[in-house]
């Protein structure tokens, strides 16, 4: 199989996953999708947890990559945060899921090594949020009175639930909406 095709299942895996979940896909799916065989995608990918380790993988590269772009485009907190939310509104009109949110909503479904990758994907999001939210405070953008992790809490599961009831609700100014207020409550 020839590096664009893994590629191409690799991103169809992630888009079925973000579509429906891990349960609602199979190999089937993913080959009628490509247009190959079954055994074509069980050469690279023996298991459908092979396959969503390396989505999982892929996806946090690109996610790394994104944020570092962010902090290389912008100077102040709230303009990284505020693009950093814009990324929850990608893919809506596919009726895409965030991957860690897909992920961590079929958690009991995955495979027992996709826990701590799940978790690692929403501590990439913890860690670059709290360090935002600290320069922020430091620079007096954002004010809150507690500890800066709690605030990089607060903003995650906003956008994440904001999703989830923007998706369902069909409305893309919903999923940004409860966002938005933390941020007219939290700036300095």
């Amino acid at each position: 199989m020839s590096p664009p095709t893994r590629n191409q299942l690799l991103a169809e895996a992630e888009c079925l996953i973000r579509r429906g979940g891990y349960s609602a896909f199979s190999y089937a799916d993913l080959a009628e999708k490509i247009g190959i065989t079954k055994a074509s995608i069980h050469y690279h990918f023996p298991s459908k947890q092979n396959l969503v380790e390396e989505v999982a993988e892929a996806a946090m590269s690109r996610f790394v990559e994104r944020l570092g772009e962010i902090d290389a485009r912008q100077t102040d907190a709230i303009s990284r945060l505020t693009e950093y939310g814009a990324m929850f509104l990608e893919d809506f009109e596919e009726r895409l899921r965030p991957l860690c949110c897909a992920l961590s909503s079929d958690l009991a479904a995955l495979p027992s090594s996709m826990g701590s990758k799940v978790k690692s994907y929403f501590d990439l999001h913890l860690e670059w949020l709290t360090r935002v939210v600290e320069s922020g405070m430091a620079a007096g953008v954002l004010r809150w009175e507690g500890e800066a992790t709690n605030l990089a809490h607060l903003i995650l599961t906003t956008l994440e639930g904001g999703s989830l009831v923007g998706r369902a609700r069909q409305s893309r100014a919903e999923v940004l909406t409860g966002f938005a207020q933390v941020l007219r409550l939290v700036k300095g």
